[in-house]
């Protein structure tokens, strides 16, 4: 059995939240993902092939369109759901063990907060003289950060210009003072990718959202990457439009979040993020497809 810092359940109770049970697909996808989900190593006979995949504990092999079959979600659905756990740092890709027709992925289970019902494993651990509690969960977030830069090529620091060694100091300064988990290696990384600009705007959207985001550096990663700051502009409009839409047409089967709506009967689900004419369009096409069957 695998030890960890926490009495395993059969989902954490991240995924219990009032955001995750009223998205019916991202509820879906992580049922689909914990059946496949083992405490213990397996050895995973590979289709059409003589060879076996091993996987770790808390491990899973995954592609797109089995898991939508399974699942019974569409492929789009899959990708959208998988992209947010990824962000907020719950599950990570093994690039290792990645293939042309498979990816395998890891629960981060430092990733998950400590419940209520482990006081005594608590006591039981500071007797032994071992830490528990947030500071353990920092300490396995730095073994993890170790690992994974131990994987990633370096980049020398010596090619940085002399704008971007400033940009550096500023931009580890900012994180410094926003108390953000992000480390100098990744940065430097960024400095050589990004425009100096696209990387302050994110880090000021990550400090914003730094109290639901449980792995730092993750989110910022595929912030970056999806450029979150960019669309984050149009998420105010498409949101506020999609409110009174609902209200003015009185569209019950339509379920809102934070940062995307979905129709419940269809599984289909609207970014904010889409262009504004984009996201208007797919939600009045939605509606007037499904209008009938709703009432």
């Amino acid at each position: 059995m695998s030890r960890i810092p926490y009495i395993f359940r059969a989902i954490p109770d991240e995924f219990l939240t009032e955001d995750f049970l009223n998205d019916l697909p991202m509820i879906r996808l992580i049922v689909w993902m914990m059946k496949r989900i083992s405490t213990n190593s397996n050895y995973i006979p590979l289709k059409n092939s003589s060879k076996q995949l091993l996987l770790e504990p808390f491990e899973f092999m995954f592609g797109r369109d089995q898991c939508a079959k399974d699942a019974n979600i569409s492929p789009k659905n899959v990708r959208t759901r998988l992209k947010q756990l990824i962000g907020l740092g719950y599950i990570e890709e093994i690039e290792s063990k990645k293939a042309r027709t498979y990816s395998v992925y890891r629960l981060v289970t430092t990733a998950f907060r400590q419940n209520s019902g482990q006081q005594q494993g608590q006591q039981s651990g500071n007797e032994n003289g071992h830490p528990v509690g947030h500071k353990r969960k920092t300490e396995f977030k730095k073994d993890k950060s170790i690992k994974e830069a131990s994987n990633v090529k370096p980049v020398d620091k010596s090619l940085l210009s002399d704008k971007q060694n400033e940009d550096l100091a500023v931009l580890l300064a900012y994180c410094e003072n926003k108390n953000l988990l992000i480390s100098e290696f990744s940065l430097v990384r960024w400095i050589f990718k990004y425009e100096i600009d696209r990387l302050i705007e994110h880090l000021a959207l990550l400090n914003e959202e730094k109290k639901k985001v449980k792995n730092h550096e993750a989110w910022l990663k595929t912030a970056l990457k999806e450029n979150y700051a960019g669309k984050n502009c149009n998420i105010q409009k498409n949101r506020e439009f999609a409110e009174r839409f609902k209200e003015n047409n009185q569209w019950s089967d339509l379920h809102l979040t934070k940062n995307y709506c979905t129709h419940n009967r269809s599984s289909k689900d609207f970014q904010y993020n889409l262009p504004v004419h984009v996201f208007q369009k797919m939600l009045q096409e939605c509606f007037e497809q499904y209008n009938g069957m709703d009432n």
